[in-house]
């Protein structure tokens, strides 16, 4: 394990490091896995290896030495680069997930956080001591935010610094107006108290409206997944018995018909079935993947969150497709 993590730290510029090593701050972590990329990048590597000689090698052909070197080197560039973006993606769309969940989290509880350092500073507490009095376990995320915010500015960094660094974590609307107003409130010298008291009523105003416009959209909502996961599939799986008869008919009328202008031949340009199922597949999954997309942003406002979605509505509406197919294919054979 420790090569492992010395060769991810070799192949990563510092620069790099660095602001992977911010990036991960967002999601809580302060550990790079250094061992779990290079993990990827050796096998990566190996599946660019095997890719090459059984899918790429086979179809070049040539007999030229230095033609199939040259070949084979851009073959495993490319497929190197596709390895490498996929799985790039694929820890960037996981990592982007986890910081909006996040961020919903921080947004849930920051009016009971921000109520409880009102009350603390009209105790007559500094602002400094409400923010640490007012940590509780169940803020979960936001605890462990305003603890590190608490820790530097008794580590002598300035507060309202260490309330901007904070909310430039995250990107949230509604905790960079908060910790604006209360920066501003600070720098002003005017009544803290008053101005938190505000920015809570603000919060929950924002939270029953958003709540007001999901309940206002769950028609469409539920309109959207019925298409997307259910209908979507069945349309799919009768249009190809559908072809299927269309094209049995044209063949048992091979002739032709006449029709006194044109002659109309049924059995020409014929679709594969295989060719029409694969197109079906992806046009599905396609449909899934932007109905979740549309539904994320209806629901809560974001396109991130229809991640959650997409891997909920991807698998069903795949095997709703799978399951109906099989079952109408058979339906049409029995008739």
């Amino acid at each position: 394990m420790k090569f492992l993590e010395n060769f991810g730290k070799s192949i990563l510029p510092q620069k790099v490091r660095i602001n992977i090593r911010n990036y991960l701050r967002r999601i809580g972590s302060s550990q790079v896995p250094y061992s779990l990329y290079s993990l990827v990048f050796f096998l990566s590597i190996i599946l660019t290896v095997i890719a090459y000689f059984f899918l790429v090698f086979p179809a070049i052909k040539t007999s030229n030495p230095v033609f199939l070197v040259f070949m084979s080197f851009l073959a495993l560039t490319f497929v190197e680069l596709i390895l490498i973006t996929v799985v790039f993606f694929s820890f960037w769309t996981y990592y982007e997930f986890l910081i909006f969940k996040r961020t919903r989290m921080i947004e849930n509880v920051l009016p009971d956080f921000l109520e409880d350092v009102s009350v603390n500073l009209r105790a007559g507490m500094s602002f400094d001591k409400s923010l640490w009095n007012s940590i509780r376990p169940e803020f979960g995320v936001l605890e462990k935010e305003i603890e590190t915010v608490a820790k530097k500015v008794m580590a002598g960094q300035d507060t309202e610094q260490a309330l901007k660094d904070f909310a430039d974590k995250y990107d949230s609307t509604l905790l960079h107006e908060s910790m604006d107003m209360i920066i501003i409130a600070l720098k002003s010298g005017g009544n803290i108290a008053d101005i938190i008291d505000k920015i809570v009523k603000n919060v929950k105003d924002a939270h029953f409206l958003n709540q007001e416009l999901i309940a206002s959209v769950t028609s469409y909502v539920i309109f959207i997944a019925v298409v997307a996961v259910v209908i979507s599939p069945v349309l799919f799986a009768l249009s190809f018995n559908m072809m299927q008869i269309i094209q049995s008919l044209g063949e048992k009328l091979n002739s032709g018909v006449s029709t006194g202008v044109v002659s109309i031949n049924f059995g020409e340009n014929k679709v594969k079935s295989e060719d029409f199922v694969l197109f079906s597949k992806l046009a599905v999954l396609i449909i899934s993947g932007i109905s979740s997309i549309i539904i994320a942003d209806l629901r809560e406002g974001s396109i991130k969150a229809g991640l959650k979605y997409v891997f909920l509505f991807l698998p069903i509406s795949y095997i709703i497709y799978v399951v109906m197919l099989k079952a109408i294919t058979a339906l049409f054979g029995f008739i």
